[in-house]
């Protein structure tokens, strides 16, 4: 584009002034963005003097912003070394990797974690948005909304943010615009409040949003002829395609460029950072989206200013993450965690937590310690799962085919989840102990949890304002017994429907709402106890989440709310009405501003909405931030050693999480000297899950119509252990009939090696002349691995229909064999006919 002569003459007279020469390019790429930003074609009509005074009335301010900044990430790091050092001398390794991703440990604070804000942050942005829709009666009509609705509602949004009337009609899409537009702005404010930076952008939370799957496959999006012969041609033809359609007329604004040296090599970076998922990452002030910090750093999340909000739907039809709801949905979770890791590690996490470790690692050794524990990049790990770039991709393709390959074996093994799950129950009663309430009240809680059909709707607003969202909303269930995956948009819809089919959605949901009202109705009944008069076990639980005497006296003294039958309910949302007095009195500042008040309370009610959610996946056990790190290891998706470990981990996820977090936290009875209740919680947990897994096992044997397992046999016992142990569904995938050692390995690597041994084991048998276990073994590998066939009410009825008559087409006598094998080792018959009697084969 050609410079008007008046930029010519602004840069030469900068040239010939005593400004700095990197000043005076600071001031001549502000002018780039004016003209962008004001659409001035030409400067000839405006005064470059006053252009000039202006830009550096905002450098000085940015430079204050950029002050501040470090000031406060000085405190934070000062903090958090004290907190290490005070609250764990003993073990400082696990006072930093708390800091991260928490820890079980009954410390100070222990919980509270960078991971644990994050997650609450997010729930409590996405409920606020929720309930907004609700209270204008929108949230069926935002539910439900077409494509056409979609592009009305962001053109509304665009004159709103732009001030222009709005020339929508229909009011409640004027409205939902305006609810959309707000929030958004609401969110950015609260980003610069922590210092970011971000000027004003229309829709910035959804314009932030992209499929790394379609952008990586623009080619094919947009209708092209691709050539797959080779892996590099086919990404170059992509990236061409894309940056060919946003190159057009009438997609981008010039102020996309106003930066800009070389178009091409700024594309090229955009293109590279969308198909890595670099744009999921929450990495600070460096990397939030649109912040003015940053447009030089080669990590800067790269702005692209469409034309108007037709071009920016356009847009996002083709390469978004979905329909405006999910893309809202989408641009709400990278705020949160972005705001969470603010709020907690400062502007710059990663270079804030490095200082801390180096920090505790001159006290340590001044005061004569070891610090090999707490040396190297051994928390790496954790960080990249807070700051999401572990969930970055290195091979796209790679990366996506496992991905792919892994929700196959999902669909096809995860059937009787909801089944397997019965050991939830002892679960959720030995959390509901661990907060001081009664065991075997948890279990009542439980079963009354499940056996409500819909909970009440005050109730379901009380639970949603506490953080509780229904899983199937905002993500795949899959995470219970995996670490996650990348999936695009048609698997993830085909994954969160068979968590749907297969009951584990309604289950989890169930146990999760039920887990936070419980919780909330107990500090409700405690609100008139003074906190030294707490329940033991209630108190340790607040300290945990620094719940301190102050904080407690300012929390119990708010209104509770009640529900239709009356039940008390302690009530997250009313610190809202808290006073500025109060406020400022949970806080170490004498004399903070309106903004640092603004801050403490909203961080105040994210901390607060955190004790409910953390304690609710430890009711209804999850693969939390700790879990997936371990998993992991620092490694991402598409690499090698990444993918291994990923297909080795997955169904592990769920029973490593028991033992982190259900047995871990009764292990910290025996840190803190207290024996005698953690053998109390391991024994129950223990006994609990070993009845209810045979309450499992039992459920599943009758659906599949055979008799239940003799009780008093020691292999029956074994089964029930493993079964409500954690291993659940792995476990009956593990441990059913194997041929060799070969086969059994297979399986403990996994679903996908498990069925990669077993196609190995049909040819090898093949090759031998086996003809009849070979035809079994392969029946058995095609019929395991086709989704939805293994849901817990389908499998028995095509068994009878065609399943057993395969079975014995191809392998004669099989059936009588299977029956010969049940009664001999599991001492079960069928409950029925013998299917050996009734199906012959074809």
């Amino acid at each position: 584009m050609a410079q008007d002569k008046c930029f010519i003459r602004v840069k030469n007279l900068l040239d010939k002034s005593s400004i700095s020469s990197t000043k005076a390019d600071e001031i001549l790429t502000e002018i780039k963005k004016a003209q962008g930003e004001l659409k001035i074609s030409s400067l000839d009509s405006v005064n470059a003097d006053s252009i000039a005074k202006t830009i550096l009335e905002k450098k000085k301010v940015d430079k204050q912003i950029k002050k501040r900044n470090a000031l406060e990430n000085e405190i934070k790091i000062r903090n958090y070394v004290d907190y290490v050092l005070r609250e764990f001398p003993e073990n400082p390794e696990e006072g930093l990797i708390a800091i991260l991703v928490g820890s079980n440990d009954q410390k100070i604070g222990a919980r509270e974690s960078v991971a644990l804000k994050q997650f609450s942050t997010y729930r409590q942005l996405l409920a606020g948005f929720d309930q907004k829709l609700k209270d204008a009666n929108l949230d069926s009509f935002f539910a439900n909304t077409t494509e056409a609705i979609d592009r009305k509602i962001a053109r509304a949004m665009e004159q709103i943010s732009k001030g222009e009337p709005v020339t929508e009609t229909i009011p409640e899409i004027k409205k939902i615009a305006e609810i959309m537009e707000n929030y958004s702005e609401m969110i950015r404010k609260q980003m610069n409040n922590r210092g970011a930076n971000i000027p004003k952008l229309f829709g910035w939370i959804v314009r932030q949003t992209h499929d790394a799957y379609k952008v990586r496959d623009a080619a094919r999006v947009l209708g092209k002829t691709v050539d797959t012969t080779g892996k590099d041609k086919n990404f170059d033809v992509n990236r061409e395609a894309w940056k060919e359609y946003i190159l057009r007329d009438g997609v981008l604004d010039e102020r996309t460029f106003a930066d800009v040296e070389d178009r091409d090599e700024f594309l090229n970076f955009v293109y590279a950072s969308i198909i890595r998922n670099d744009y999921g990452s929450a990495d600070g002030v460096a990397g939030a989206y649109g912040s003015r910090d940053i447009t030089k750093a080669r990590n800067a999340k790269r702005v692209l200013h469409f034309v108007n909000s037709d071009a920016w739907f356009e847009y996002n039809q083709k390469f978004g993450t979905g329909n405006l709801k999910e893309t809202f949905f989408g641009g709400i979770n990278i705020a949160g965690r972005t705001l969470g890791i603010l709020d907690t590690l400062g502007t710059k996490p990663s270079e804030n937590f490095s200082r801390i470790q180096s920090i505790v690692q001159n006290r340590l050794a001044k005061m004569g310690k070891s610090t090999e524990s707490i040396s190297g990049n051994k928390f790496e790990k954790y960080l990249m799962v807070v700051d999401g770039r572990i969930y970055g991709v290195e091979n796209f393709t790679v990366a996506k085919w496992s991905a792919i390959t892994r929700s196959i074996a999902a669909m096809s093994k995860l059937g009787f989840a909801a089944i397997s799950a019965m050991s939830d129950v002892g679960l959720y009663a030995s959390e509901v102990k661990y907060q001081g309430r009664s065991f075997f009240g948890g279990i009542f809680e439980a079963f009354g949890s499940l056996g409500k059909i819909k909970t009440s709707g005050k109730k379901q607003e009380i639970a949603r304002q506490l953080g509780f969202i229904a899983d199937n909303l905002i993500y795949d269930l899959s995470a219970r017994y995996s670490i996650g995956d990348n999936l695009n948009k048609r698997f993830t819809k085909i994954q969160r429907t068979f968590f749907k089919y297969n009951l584990l959605n309604w289950w989890t949901n169930s146990l999760k709402e039920g887990s936070m009202l419980g919780l909330s109705n107990y500090i409700a009944k405690n609100r008139n106890v003074s906190f030294t008069n707490l329940n033991e076990r209630l108190r340790m639980l607040m300290q945990q989440f620094n719940v301190d005497e102050n904080l407690w006296n300012i929390l119990r003294k708010m209104d509770v709310e009640k529900a239709d039958d009356g039940t008390e309910f302690f009530s997250v949302r009313n610190i809202e009405k808290l006073s500025d007095k109060e406020i400022i009195s949970t806080m170490d500042l004498k004399n903070p501003t309106k903004r640092q008040i603004q801050i403490a309370r909203e961080n105040l009610k994210t901390s607060i909405s955190g004790i409910f959610l953390d304690r609710s996946l430890y009711s209804v056990i999850e693969a939390d931030a700790r879990t997936q790190a371990s998993l992991t290891q620092g490694t991402l998706a598409g690499t090698p050693i990444g993918e291994a470990i990923r297909f080795f981990a997955q169904f592990k996820a769920f029973p490593i999480a028991i033992v982190q977090k259900a047995l871990g936290r009764e292990i910290s009875f025996f840190k803190s000297k207290n024996a005698a209740r953690g053998a109390f919680g391991i024994g129950s947990i223990v006994a609990t899950s070993i009845l209810l897994g045979y309450v499992s096992m039992t459920a599943k044997d009758l659906l599949k119509g055979k008799t239940p397992r003799d009780p008093t046999k020691l292999k029956t016992f074994f089964a029930a252990a493993l079964q409500g142990g954690g291993l659940g569904i792995y476990g009956d995938f593990l441990f059913t009939e194997t041929k060799g050692a070969m086969d059994f390995i297979g399986r403990l690597a996994g679903p996908v090696p498990g069925t990669a041994a077993e196609v190995i084991q049909a040819i090898q048998w093949g090759i031998q002349g086996k003809k009849d276990a070979a035809l079994k073994q392969s029946y058995k590998t095609v019929t395991g691995n086709i989704p939805f066939l293994n849901l817990f009410y389908l499998k028995s009825a095509f068994d009878y229909i065609i399943g057993y008559q395969m079975m014995e087409s191809l392998s004669p006598g099989v059936l009588r064999r299977i029956e010969r094998k049940m009664r001999k080792e599991q001492g079960q018959e069928f409950l029925f006919t013998n299917p050996s009697s009734m199906f012959k084969g074809f």
